[in-house]
């Protein structure tokens, strides 16, 4: 029990510092990684192939600490409505793994991966036209939200590219990982507690 404890710390630690080194790294760094974290991919295999209590814990345990950390160095305030969101798509990804199940197979792991960054893009960018006063109102707003982005940043179909790559290779990674151990000592495999 102890050694679940201590591998799952450090990969809490692992995912906080992919998804949060890059912004400290400086501006070309973040703006080259931008988007390519495993916390979709997480949110969704934590939730297929997890005990709950572990797939809940590595995943909100992780995207809380790399949120308050990129909060803390965009100086926003620690719980916004942004970071609400943000909670709320991975709680989505989470269910949606846990539907699917540890029996799940590799082009289920894809298509819920794609499915999920379609998901996840739509709704990010949808809440930054709605919050963000640089996107005009009606519907050629909403349009820039999803496709060009704001002047001065990269366009947010590139984001959309970039989060659909990192999920799916980190979706393929965690599913190359958990699925064999489920398969070999069947430790995920018993119903899952409610």
């Amino acid at each position: 029990m102890l050694w679940r404890l201590i591998i799952s710390l450090f990969l809490i630690f692992i995912f906080v510092a992919i998804r949060t080194v890059p912004v400290y790294a400086g501006e070309e760094a973040a703006r080259t990684l931008a988007n390519l974290s495993p916390m979709a991919a997480l949110a969704l295999c934590g939730g297929m192939f997890l005990p709950r209590r572990l797939g809940v814990g590595l995943t909100f345990g992780a995207f809380i600490m790399s949120d308050v950390l990129l909060n803390l160095y965009y100086q926003h305030p620690l719980i916004n409505a942004y970071s609400i969101i943000l909670l709320l798509a991975f709680a989505t990804l989470f269910a949606v793994g846990h539907f699917l199940g540890n029996r799940a197979g590799p082009m289920a792991v894809l298509g819920a991966g794609v499915g999920g960054t379609l998901f996840f893009y739509l709704l990010t960018n949808t809440a930054a036209y709605f919050y963000d006063p640089a996107y005009s109102r009606g519907v050629s707003g909403w349009v820039q939200a999803l496709t060009t982005g704001r002047p001065g940043f990269p366009p947010t179909w590139v984001f959309g590219l970039r989060s659909l790559a990192g999920n799916l290779v980190f979706a393929l990674a965690f599913y190359m990982v958990l699925r064999p151990q489920v398969e070999k000592t069947g430790w995920c495999a018993a119903p899952r507690a409610a």
